[in-house]
């Protein structure tokens, strides 16, 4: 008779290969989720090793903005103050805050006396306020900045009559392409009446769009007189992204 066999270990299902570390692939630093969705801010290394860091903003799993190309929201800051009034204490609100660099580029300008910035996330505001995004660490703690967590389609009518010299509005990616469908409303003439009647004589509104849309143009030219449409042709990692700026000034 021969023996029994000795018992084996139980084959077991053979565990996936572990991918190797790639720098490069986003890491998320932080999330939060909300009524509208998620929002989250990542990280990731560029290439070649050692090259940056690149922080990215992502609302809803749509890539809203990051570090790498900040041109266009610097412009947004510059273009309406080229238009604004030329008095020495000018006041100015930002809706939508992002990762900082139109307000950054507002305060760099000495006759920026106060910042009014509404934004709808207050983690967005958290990790700006935190130093989460170094570029524009610290940059919340300037005096002249005042937070407001709310819905700018909600604070602007709040406003006094004429109470400010220049409005900019960078809460979406534009009338054509939206993250958040409710704010259709904030490129609608009814809205842009509402900003008009929060500006000054002579005060400026500046809109940004990920795209050409010439009904929003359309619109600020009927609710303002004119408008200038200012485009500009962005390199992003080998491609080449078309960004809209859309101008319009009250009369003085």
């Amino acid at each position: 008779m021969l023996p029994d066999p000795v018992p084996g270990p139980v084959p077991g299902p053979v565990p996936a290969p572990v991918p190797p570390f790639d720098p490069t692939r986003p890491v998320t630093l932080a999330a939060d989720e909300t009524p509208r969705g998620s929002v989250a801010l990542r990280r990731r290394s560029l290439e070649p090793a050692g090259a940056g860091e690149v922080y990215e903003l992502i609302v809803n799993g749509t890539f809203v903005m990051d570090t790498l190309e900040t041109t266009t929201e610097r412009l947004l800051a510059r273009a309406a103050l080229a238009y604004a009034p030329a008095d020495a204490a000018l006041t100015v609100v930002v809706g939508g805050l992002g990762l900082g660099f139109t307000v950054r580029e507002l305060l760099a300008d000495a006759r920026v006396a106060r910042v009014d910035v509404i934004e709808l996330e207050p983690a967005v505001v958290g990790w700006v306020r935190d130093g989460l995004v170094p570029p524009t660490a610290g940059v919340l703690a300037d005096e002249r900045v005042h937070v407001h967590v709310a819905d700018v389609r909600r604070r602007l009518p709040a406003l006094p009559a004429g109470s400010t010299d220049a409005i900019l509005l960078d809460v979406d990616n534009g009338p054509d392409f939206l993250v958040h469908r409710a704010n259709t409303e904030v490129y609608e003439r009814e809205f842009l009446g509402v900003v008009r009647r929060a500006l000054r004589p002579g005060g400026v509104v500046a809109v940004w769009s990920a795209s050409r849309s010439s009904a929003l143009h359309r619109r600020l030219e009927r609710e303002f007189g004119t408008c200038e449409e200012i485009h500009r042709v962005v390199p992003r990692e080998g491609r080449r992204l078309d960004y809209y700026l859309y101008i319009s000034r009250t009369g003085a």
